[in-house]
This record gives structure tokens, C-alpha cells and sequence, in this order.
């Protein structure tokens, strides 16, 4: 679970939600593309933590 606290996860995420918005029928697509746009915003708020304690040493 501490996977879901970086970044880098929720910006994957994002990524394979644009992949199959573009396999699935239309109407999953539109679900897909809000997920992945919640899954950017996700990615962009939160830091990196390999970032930020490169940064504390």
C-alpha cells in the first residue's frame, strides 16, 4: 500500500487508463478518461518520495 503514496504510481495508472479508453466501447472510454485525469491530478500533487528524502539528506 505504500505504492499508492508516490507519485510515479498514480501517473502509471493514468497512463494504462488512456490505453484501454482507447480498446474499450465509448461509453467505458469516457470512465477511463476521467480516472486517468483524477490519476494525472493524483501525480501531480503528490511528491516523490525518493525525491524528497534525497533532498532531507
Amino acid at each position: 500500500m505504500k505504492r499508492l503514496t508516490e507519485a510515479s504510481t498514480w501517473a502509471g495508472l493514468g497512463i494504462m487508463a488512456q490505453v484501454l479508453a482507447n480498446i474499450v466501447p465509448g461509453q467505458y472510454g469516457l470512465y477511463l478518461h476521467g480516472i486517468s485525469a483524477v490519476a494525472a491530478a493524483l501525480a501531480g500533487v503528490i511528491p516523490e518520495k525518493a525525491a524528497a528524502e534525497k533532498a532531507a539528506a
